[in-house]
C-alpha cells in the first residue's frame, strides 16, 4: 500500500480540541498512555487556562447517582483546601436535577440561582463561586459526572463560545472515562496468539462477550484479516451513514469509497505508518453519507501480530464525530472573530480615531521603549510637545467639523516632517508628541519645528475660510541623568509652557532653568489651591467711580487681591493666569462676590451707604446654577449690584444656560455692563443681545482721548451708540485733569481712575468715604485717593 505524508488539513484526535498545547496532548494521548484520570487533570488545567476562570475541577458520578465526587480540581492548592470532596444529591436536589436535566448550565450571579447555589454554600472555599458554568460528562448512554468552572472575584456573563467550548470539553471527558473503561477484547492489548487451537474455546467466548459489546455501543467495530483482506463491519458502521444491508459488504473497498477524495490519501498514510512501525491509527477525516452529506469520522485501530510480528488482523472503531468536530470548527471560528475584535480593540485603544495616529497610550509604551537604552556618544533623543496656538477660536467659528479638518491636516504635516525611524502621536486634544532622533545640539529638533512653524504660516482653508494657525513647540533631549521617557516628557511640557509665556508660534529647548520655574509654579498653584480652600486669602479692594461733572461718589468696582501669608497683597497680575489655567477662576469670583456684599451690608449699618457695588464676573460663574442661590442672603442689595461681564468673547454667542442666568439676575434687579468696550472683542450685536445697564469703554482707548482727535472722535461714537440704546458709559483709565476734562465734555457718565481713586482696602475705603461723607474724587490735580496699583479679574 502506498504510503502519503497525512494533509495538513486532516484533524488528528489529539488535536480535539485545538486550544490545548500539541506537547501536552502528544505526551498523554500518545506516549505515555494515561488514565482517565490524568487525561483530566490536562484537560482540567488547559481549560482553566483557556477559559480564563478562578477554578476549574471534575467531579464523577457513581452508579446510583445519588452523589458527586470531585476527583479533579485546579489550581491545585485551591483543590487541596477543598473542605468538601462528595456531595450528596440529598444536600442539594435542585442542583442534581439541574445537571441530570440540563447539558450545560450557566449562571451569572450563583448566590441567586437556586439551581446552584446550594451547591456554591455546601463547597465554600474561602471564596465562594460567584458565577459558574457546569458542563454535563456523558457515556455513550448516560451522564457520569460534570466538570465545573467557577469565578470568585467578580459576575461573568458567560458567551455561548464559551458555553459551547466547556461542552466539548465535557464531551472529551466523556469519551475519555467510556474508553477507558471498555473491557479489552481479545488481542486487543497486542498479546500474539501463538496457538489458535489452544486458544479456540478462549476465542468463541470472548467472541460472545465481543458481540455483546458491539451491539450495546454508539461506535462502528472493524475487524480486518490481514491475510484474506476481508473485513467485518459491525451494523453501527452502516448506521452511521444511513446504510443498512441484507448481506453486509467484508471489502475494504467499501469504507475506501466513502472516504472524502482529499482525505483518503492523508488517511491511507496513518495507515501505513500503522502498519510498518505500530504508529498510533488515530484520525479524523471526513466520510460520505447516504443523504449526500459529509460526516466527521475518527477511527482507530491496532495490529494483531503473530510471533514473526507479521500482521494477523487489524482491529478498530470508528465514531461519527461531526458534531464534535463542527464545535470545533465554530470555535476556532469564533476565536478567529475574538482575536480580530481584540486586535481592533487593542489598535482602537492605542490610535487616535481622527488621525489614526497612535495615542498617548501607545506613544507611552514606544517611547519607554526607545528612552529605555543608554544613548549613543554625540546622540540624543528628542521628544517634542506640540500644541496649536489659538484652535479653540477654530471651533467657536467653524465648529468642530472644521476643527477635526484642521487636526487632521496638521497629522499629515507632520508625518510628512517626519522619517521612518521617527514617531509622532496624537496626545489629545490640539496636542501632539514627536520622538526623534537627533544629537546633544537638537539641531534636527530645531529644524523640525522651524519646519513646522514655517508650514503653518501659510493659511489654510476649511470649508471657504482661510485659517490662520500657529505652534507652540517643547523640545527636550535625553542624557546620561535624564533618558527615562516620563521625565523627558515633562521636560518637554515644561519648555511647551515656556513657548507659549514667550508669545506662542515658537519653539524651546528644555533646560534646567525651566525645572525651577516649573517648581515655583506648582509651588503658586498649591498655594492657589490652599487660600481657595481655607476661603479667607482672596479678599476685594475696591476702587471708587465719580458722576462726570459733579464728580460724586457714584459706586465702586470690587477687585481681587490675594492676601499672600509671605509675600503680602499681590495683584491679580501675579496669581490670574495660574488661576485660570487651574480651572479655578469661577471660585475665586465666587468667594470675591460673597465678601464684597457681605463688606457693603458692613457699611450700610455703620453709616455709609455705597450708591452702587460693580463685581466682575466670569462666564463659568454665570454658567453655574448655583450664583442665584448665593445671592439670597444679600437681597437687601441686590438692587445696587453691578456684574461687570469681562469675558467679552462669549457675547456674541452666549449659551441658553448663561442667558437664562443673565435673565434672571436682571428680574432680581442686577444690572449688567459690559466691561473693555472697544478692546476688539464685544460688538455692537453684543449690546443689542445683552441688553446692559451700562459699558465700560476700555483704557487704551482713553489713554490720549484728550490729544489724539481721531482717538476723541471713536470714543465720542462709542458713546453715541449707547445713547441711541438707552446705555449709560463708563471711562475708565482717567488719569489726569486733561482725561478728565475731555471725558466729561464729550458725554461719559461716569468716570474711573488713579485720577480720581486708586483700588483700596475695605478698611481705607471705609474711613476716606465715612469719614469725608459722599467725597467727591480729588480730580483737577488734586492727589488721588487710595493706594496699590490696580488690576482687574
Amino acid at each position: 500500500m502506498k504510503t502519503n505524508p497525512p494533509r495538513p488539513d486532516l484533524l488528528p484526535a489529539a488535536d480535539v480540541p485545538s486550544c490545548f498545547p500539541a506537547g501536552e496532548l502528544k505526551r498523554f494521548f500518545l506516549d505515555s498512555k494515561p488514565t482517565s484520570l490524568e487525561y483530566a487533570r490536562v484537560v482540567a488545567k488547559e481549560t482553566f487556562y483557556e477559559l480564563g476562570v478562578d477554578r476549574l475541577s471534575v467531579w464523577l458520578f457513581p452508579q446510583d447517582r445519588a452523589r458527586l465526587d470531585c476527583v479533579v480540581g485546579y489550581p491545585q492548592k485551591t483543590f487541596d483546601e477543598l473542605p468538601v470532596r462528595q456531595l450528596c444529591a440529598a444536600d442539594c436536589p435542585d442542583f442534581f436535577e439541574a445537571v441530570l436535566a440540563e447539558r450545560v448550565v450557566d449562571t451569572c450571579d450563583a448566590a441567586q440561582d437556586a439551581r446552584v447555589s446550594a451547591f456554591s454554600i455546601a463547597c465554600r472555599r474561602p471564596a465562594p463561586a460567584v458565577s459558574m458554568l457546569v458542563a454535563q460528562i456523558r457515556s455513550a448512554v448516560e451522564p457520569i459526572g460534570i466538570v465545573c468552572a467557577e469565578t470568585v472575584q467578580a459576575q461573568r456573563d458567560w458567551s455561548s463560545g464559551e458555553i459551547a467550548f466547556i461542552a466539548s470539553i465535557a464531551e472529551l471527558l466523556g469519551f475519555s472515562i467510556d474508553r477507558k473503561n471498555r473491557l479489552p477484547i481479545a488481542g486487543r492489548e497486542g498479546r500474539s496468539v501463538s496457538n489458535l487451537d489452544e486458544a479456540a474455546h478462549h476465542t468463541f467466548v470472548s467472541n460472545q462477550r465481543y458481540d455483546l459489546a458491539i451491539k450495546a455501543a454508539y461506535d462502528g467495530v472493524w475487524d480486518l484479516d490481514y491475510k484474506t483482506g476481508q473485513v467485518y463491519f459491525s451494523d453501527q458502521n452502516f448506521d452511521l451513514l444511513g446504510e443498512s444491508y441484507d448481506t453486509p459488504p467484508t471489502e475494504f473497498e467499501w469504507w475506501q469509497e466513502r472516504v472524502h477524495p482529499e482525505d483518503i490519501d492523508g488517511v491511507l498514510a496513518y495507515y501505513d505508518a500503522l502498519l510498518q512501525n505500530d504508529s498510533p491509527y488515530d484520525v479524523t477525516y471526513r466520510m460520505r453519507h447516504r443523504d449526500g452529506t459529509w460526516r466527521w469520522w475518527r477511527s482507530r485501530g491496532k495490529v494483531i501480530r503473530n510471533p514473526s510480528y507479521e500482521p494477523v488482523r487489524i482491529v478498530g472503531t470508528n465514531s461519527d464525530v461531526t458534531d464534535l468536530i463542527e464545535t470545533k470548527i465554530e470555535l476556532e471560528k469564533r476565536n478567529q472573530e475574538l482575536l480580530l475584535a481584540k486586535k481592533k480593540v487593542e489598535h482602537a485603544a492605542l490610535h487616535d480615531s481622527l488621525t489614526g495616529l497612535p495615542n498617548r497610550r501607545f506613544m507611552e509604551l514606544v517611547s519607554a521603549k526607545k528612552a529605555r537604552g543608554k544613548p549613543a556618544r554625540n546622540k540624543a533623543l528628542a521628544f517634542l510637545h506640540i500644541d496649536l496656538d489659538n484652535f479653540k477660536e477654530v471651533n467657536d467659528l467653524l465648529g468642530h467639523a472644521a476643527g477635526d479638518e484642521v487636526l487632521c491636516r496638521l497629522a499629515e504635516t507632520l508625518k510628512d516632517l517626519s522619517i521612518e525611524e521617527d514617531f509622532i502621536a496624537r496626545s489629545g486634544g490640539d496636542e501632539f508628541i514627536a520622538i526623534l532622533q537627533d544629537d546633544s545640539t537638537a539641531e534636527r529638533s530645531i529644524g523640525f519645528s522651524e519646519g513646522l512653524i514655517r508650514k503653518l504660516e501659510h493659511p489654510m482653508i476649511v470649508e471657504g475660510r482661510s485659517i490662520s494657525l500657529g505652534a507652540s513647540i517643547g523640545i527636550a533631549l535625553s542624557e546620561e541623568s535624564t533618558n527615562d521617557a516620563s521625565d523627558l516628557l515633562r521636560n518637554a511640557d515644561q519648555a511647551l509652557y515656556k513657548a507659549k509665556r514667550a508669545g506662542k508660534n515658537t519653539y524651546m529647548v528644555y533646560d534646567h532653568q525651566m525645572s525651577l520655574q516649573a517648581a515655583s509654579i506648582r509651588k503658586t498653584k498649591e498655594e492657589i489651591q490652599f487660600a481657595l480652600e481655607d476661603g479667607g486669602s482672596f479678599v476685594p479692594f475696591f476702587q471708587a467711580q465719580f458722576y462726570a461733572g459733579s464728580l460724586e461718589l457714584a459706586g465702586a468696582e470690587a477687585l481681587v487681591r490675594w492676601h499672600h501669608p509671605k509675600r503680602g497683597i499681590l495683584s491679580p497680575g501675579e496669581f490670574l493666569q495660574y488661576a485660570e489655567e487651574m480651572n479655578c477662576v469661577a471660585e475665586i469670583d465666587r468667594q470675591v462676590l460673597l465678601k464684597s456684599l457681605a463688606t457693603v451690608n458692613e457699611w450700610h449699618e455703620t453709616g455709609l451707604a455705597l450708591p452702587r457695588l460693580a463685581v466682575n464676573v466670569s462666564s463659568d460663574r454665570l454658567a453655574d446654577p448655583s450664583l442665584l442661590f448665593s445671592l439670597e442672603n444679600f437681597e437687601d442689595n441686590v438692587p445696587s449690584l453691578s456684574f461687570e461681564l469681562i469675558e467679552s468673547t462669549f457675547l456674541d454667542d452666549t449659551s441658553e444656560q448663561v442667558k437664562k442666568t443673565l435673565s434672571q439676575l436682571q428680574d432680581l434687579g442686577i444690572e449688567m455692563e459690559i466691561d473693555d468696550f472697544g478692546s476688539g472683542y464685544a460688538s455692537i450685536a453684543s449690546l443689542v443681545n445683552i441688553r446692559p445697564k451700562r459699558l465700560k469703554i476700555d483704557k487704551t482707548l482713553v489713554s490720549n482721548v484728550d490729544t489724539d482727535m481721531a482717538m476723541k472722535s471713536l470714543v465720542q461714537s462709542i458713546i453715541d451708540i449707547a445713547r441711541t440704546l438707552e446705555v449709560e458709559v463708563i471711562a475708565e483709565g482717567a488719569e489726569t485733569p486733561s482725561q478728565i476734562k475731555t471725558l466729561t465734555a464729550i458725554g461719559c457718565d461716569i468716570l474711573q481712575g488713579y485720577g480720581l481713586a486708586r483700588p483700596m482696602s475695605a478698611e481705607a475705603f471705609f474711613e476716606t468715604f465715612r469719614r469725608n461723607g459722599m467725597r467727591k474724587g480729588a480730580g483737577h490735580g488734586a492727589r488721588p485717593l487710595g493706594g496699590t496699583l490696580a488690576h482687574k479679574t
